[in-house]
């Protein structure tokens, strides 16, 4: 491993430990301060869009699509569901985005508003989950364990012995090894977790699983098609070292 590499597994290390640990903080101060840390990451994440679109088409988005981007956070901080007001906020999001990708000034607006908006989503559903009561600690946890465990054996298996690339001209790191470990490790961590810790059917986890993890890729490779060639793959710039 070259010493670049070496310092970008620090960097990598380093950061996600920030990360991991700030989640499970939060994990275990329960609601509301686990539903206000998700709406600060949808938040965040949201910008990181910004620049990833910016840079992709070589365009600015409009900053005046920014405001939808506190109505998912703004949502997560209420204890109880209003189901039929996110959906028809979520439906007139998508109709906004169709609309101004009939446009070519407004395309990179229409693909940070959909981007942002899709990545906030999960972090939607989690603030969603975690109203409920008891407050879910054991599902939250796998929820994360599955993600950090598939992104971790996929780095460091495709680091150390990736030599088939899955499509290296959209990512030249992606690699069917890494692909293929973080699947396996991903279906049976969420087996042992799922039968001996939530003391339930493990199979409707590992379903979840052998889809999340392809997903997973899939937004990989899509994040990929977006940056310039000559862009830096871990471009992130609220957790360093990662995407």
């Amino acid at each position: 491993m070259s010493a670049k590499s070496r310092k970008e597994v620090l960097v990598r290390s380093a950061s996600g430990l920030v990360y991991v640990a700030l989640v499970l903080a939060l994990i275990f101060l329960k609601a509301p301060f686990f539903q206000i840390g998700m709406a600060v990451f949808s938040i965040l994440v949201a910008h990181e869009a910004f620049g990833l679109v910016k840079k992709g088409m070589n365009s600015s988005p409009n900053v005046w699509v920014s405001p939808f981007f506190g109505i998912l956070p703004i949502l997560m901080l209420f204890g109880k569901g209003l189901p039929l007001m996110e959906a028809g906020i979520l439906l007139a999001v998508l109709i906004a985005v169709l609309l101004l990708w009939q446009f070519e000034k407004t395309k990179a607006s229409a693909l940070w508003l959909g981007l942002g908006i899709l990545v906030q989503l999960p972090f939607w559903i989690m603030a969603r989950l975690g109203w409920h009561d008891p407050f879910p600690v054991k599902i939250m946890l796998i929820l994360f364990f599955l993600t950090w465990i598939n992104d971790t054996l996929a780095y460091l298996a495709g680091s150390f012995w990736g030599k088939t690339k899955i499509a290296p001209s959209i990512s030249p790191s992606k690699s069917v090894e890494g692909f293929v470990a973080g699947l396996i490790g991903s279906t049976l961590l969420v087996y042992l977790l799922a039968k001996f810790w939530l003391d339930t059917n493990p199979i409707p986890w590992m379903g979840f699983a052998i889809v999340y993890v392809p997903l997973a890729v899939a937004g990989d490779f899509f994040e990929s098609l977006l940056k310039p060639k000559q862009a830096s793959k871990e471009g992130g710039k609220s957790m360093p070292g990662h995407g």
